[in-house]
């Protein structure tokens, strides 16, 4: 049982991570082209929100826990497990609280030209996605070096 939780905890992170690189790289080039690649790219990154990222964040963070539970190894009071539950809680955050408004005000205010908000809105969702893949990857680190297990 303990390996197919690790099995499926590792491939849904680095589903999650891998996503989260992947509209790292594309998202500038996207908002570059402008008009309607910039518009439709958006479009599938809001679909890929719920369908995609929050899936693949709840599908790692339960995987964990049943990891946690079920493993002698491992314990609660390991600090990585603290880091690895709010992780999670914290990029979905950012997200679901930056991201998702911040891609749907750049929808609302494209069609007609506020390049304003536009901008001020493609910068919050860049910043709150590189903070989403920089506690990504050092979460991964803190999961592999399993920080706090004496």
């Amino acid at each position: 049982m303990s390996d197919t939780l690790l099995i499926i905890h590792i491939l849904a992170a680095a589903t999650w991570i891998g996503g989260s690189l992947l509209l790292a790289f594309a998202g500038p080039r996207m908002a570059r082209a402008g008009g309607p690649a910039a518009g439709a790219w958006i479009n599938v990154v809001l679909q890929a929100v719920p369908r995609f990222f929050i899936p693949a964040a709840l599908l790692t963070l339960i995987s964990g826990l049943g990891l946690v539970s079920s493993d002698d190894q491992w314990d609660w009071s390991n600090a990585f497990v603290g880091i690895g539950i709010t992780a999670v809680i914290i990029a979905l955050a950012i997200a679901i609280f930056n991201n998702v408004p911040a891609l749907k005000a750049i929808l609302r205010a494209a069609p007609s030209g506020d390049m304003e908000t536009v901008s001020a809105n493609a910068r919050r969702v860049l910043v709150g996605g590189s903070i989403i893949s920089l506690i990504l990857i050092l979460t991964v680190i803190a999961m592999v070096l399993h920080v706090g297990v004496g």
